[in-house]
């Protein structure tokens, strides 16, 4: 993975295309991650037959959604993309072409919580289509845009 990739300040993404297929992907590899990593310790921690699978269930229903804004968090704040915005061909960068900090990065997750409410990012779909660089409540805050990737 390239440290950081040449961003296409001409070219904004939308919400419902690329950066969604991008959340998929980086939610499918964390709850892979997650789900074996729980099923695991289920069956060394816990007794009996459903042992792994308990442990699974628990780490996907608790541990999957903190992992999964710890992971793209790290990986925005180092890379300026994740693996999912990487296979999309999508970078995250300041508003003025710059690469994310980590203080961005750290403030648009954080702002997640809000983007998903009440449910499936309604609130994070709205504010992308009602500002023009299609920017969720987190991308406001922290000045960030996601553009396409050279």
């Amino acid at each position: 993975m390239d440290r950081y990739p040449s961003p296409d300040m001409n070219e904004r993404v939308g919400v419902l295309d690329r950066r969604f297929e991008a959340l998929l992907i980086d939610g499918i590899l964390v709850a892979v991650i997650v789900g074996i990593l729980g099923y695991v310790a289920g069956t060394v921690f816990l007794d009996g037959p459903l042992g792994g699978f308990g442990g699974l269930l628990v780490s996907l229903q608790f541990g999957a959604p903190v992992a999964l804004v710890l992971y793209q968090t790290s990986f925005e704040g180092y890379f300026g993309q994740t693996v999912g915005k990487r296979a999309r061909g999508i970078v995250v960068v300041r508003k003025d072409g710059t690469r994310c900090t980590w203080m961005s990065a750290i403030l648009r997750n954080l702002l997640r919580i809000i983007d998903v409410l009440p449910v499936f990012y309604v609130v994070g779909v709205i504010s992308a289509y009602a500002t023009g660089d299609h920017q969720r409540i987190g991308d406001l805050a922290a000045k960030t845009v996601v553009v396409g990737a050279d």
